[in-house]
């Protein structure tokens, strides 16, 4: 975890761990961003990339400068933004509905991790 110098030592697991999982998640978005539009409904596999790229940038960001809580903010308004592409998305079967369930559920662990993040942060800091 030496790639996160000015990170207080108590908030590390927690914001490399975030970042790691925003990583392999963009990850998963820019590889296959047809799959994923096709599970969830939403029809638009360039969007999904975009969103992949986004969500790597932000957990990059994570481990590379995690004590900076403008990072923390960063992947914040990143989740909201792919929360925002989602109402787009019009399930025509159970399958997408799954894969949409699926999509909002990584996004609300990723909340409550940002959220544990943040408090971490704020904890060291006092």
């Amino acid at each position: 975890m030496a790639s996160l110098p000015k990170t207080p030592t108590a908030a590390r697991p927690t914001i490399y761990a975030l970042g790691l999982a925003s990583l392999a998640i963009g990850l998963i978005k820019t590889a296959r961003p047809a799959a994923i539009a096709g599970r969830t409904g939403l029809g638009e596999a360039s969007m999904v990339r975009t969103l992949g790229l986004r969500e790597m940038s932000a957990g990059a960001g994570l481990l590379l400068d995690g004590g900076d809580k403008r990072w923390l903010v960063a992947h914040g308004l990143n989740i909201a933004g792919q929360v925002a592409v989602l109402l787009k998305a019009r399930p025509s079967n159970r399958r997408e509905w799954q894969g949409l369930a699926l999509f909002y559920g990584v996004l609300l662990g990723l909340t409550l991790a940002d959220v544990y993040a943040a408090r971490r942060l704020a904890q060291a800091e006092r």
